[in-house]
């Protein structure tokens, strides 16, 4: 009797455990298919992103959003935006201003445009303003590269840099979002330094270096005016 009711025990536990490995497998199987439905639709939505982004970028250059705390700020708005409630910034500098501006009078159009055609801002802010930067800042490195041209030649050091820097970049231009950023970029392809600056150290640097160096950048300035005159 005894033998009886263990054997009848194993059956039933063999069948509860085939019964558990069936749940694990349905379950594991379930998750697979939502993985890979959110895998096929993340990629849809950078497509529709690489693409929409590209062409809005060559009707704006709105370099003033690659300034770190600009573009903090712009993903509060995009945040607040899917949420439904209002993002306001305590510190509002000139390139704060203009990303507010940027952001209410064009980016919000452009986003409305995107939903149209079945883009859902909600989840997906960080990957829109990723691929807002990243497509933003290649169109700035390579309209500065071509604009002031390669000024930096192989094996110079970084007070050199500095100093063709302010010789090729225009007075009131050198320390805008968008020529501080090129200038980081192009100092790590030169490989001139390891390159761990922020784009806010580099610009303290930049603006040091000037001071400590006024007089000679005074110097050279008139001495190009004079070079010009026939």
């Amino acid at each position: 009797m005894f033998q009886s009711l263990k054997s009848k025990l194993e059956a039933k536990r063999a069948v509860w455990s085939e019964g558990t490995q069936q749940r694990i497998a349905k379950h594991a199987e379930k998750e697979r298919n939502e993985a890979l439905f959110q895998m096929k639709k993340n990629e849809r939505v950078q497509t529709l992103l690489n693409t929409e982004v590209e062409k809005y970028l060559r009707t704006v250059h709105p370099t003033f959003l690659l300034k770190p705390e600009v573009h903090r700020a712009l993903l509060n708005m995009l945040h607040a935006r899917s949420e439904g409630t209002v993002s306001i910034s305590m510190t509002m500098t000139s390139e704060m201003r203009k990303a507010y501006s940027f952001y209410h009078n064009e980016l919000k159009i452009f986003i409305s445009l995107l939903e149209r055609k079945g883009f859902a801002l909600a989840g997906y802010e960080d990957t829109f303003l990723t691929t807002l930067l990243t497509k933003l800042r290649e169109n700035n490195y390579r309209s500065c590269l071509e604009l002031y041209g390669d000024f930096v030649p192989e094996g110079s050091t970084l007070t050199e840099a500095f100093d063709l820097y302010f010789e090729v970049v225009e007075k009131e231009f050198k320390y805008n979002s968008g020529s501080v950023d090129f200038f980081a970029i192009y100092l790590n392809h030169k490989n001139i330094v390891d390159f761990t600056w922020t784009k806010s150290r580099l610009k303290r640097k930049l603006k040091q270096y000037e001071k400590d160096n006024k007089q000679e950048f005074k110097l050279k300035q008139l001495e190009r005016k004079l070079k010009d005159i026939s």
